[in-house]
């Protein structure tokens, strides 16, 4: 959520004349409510990503809030596993 908003940032900031990019992909991409999901779920995990998407009614981010979720613990896991290797 934070690389898709910092890229947002630097691509608004290149328009010197102060309009802004509408293109839907950065609309959807950087929507307040995918952002907050994926936050929470890299922040606190699948549950509590879902409990957010659930406690507000944003049914079509409850799967992929587990989903991101789930797949940040699987990277985190192996990324910890590597650096206890490295720093034994």
């Amino acid at each position: 959520a934070f690389f898709l908003w910092s890229i947002k940032t630097l691509v608004d900031a290149r328009h010197a004349d102060g309009q802004r990019d509408n293109h839907p992909f950065w609309k959807k991409a950087t929507a307040p409510q995918r952002l907050l999901t994926a936050s929470s779920a890299a922040i606190g995990g699948p549950a509590t990503a879902a409990a957010l998407a659930q406690s507000q009614r944003w049914k079509s981010l409850l799967t992929p809030s587990l989903v991101v979720g789930n797949v940040g613990y699987a990277i985190a896991t192996f990324v910890g596993l590597a650096f206890y290797g490295v720093f034994r």
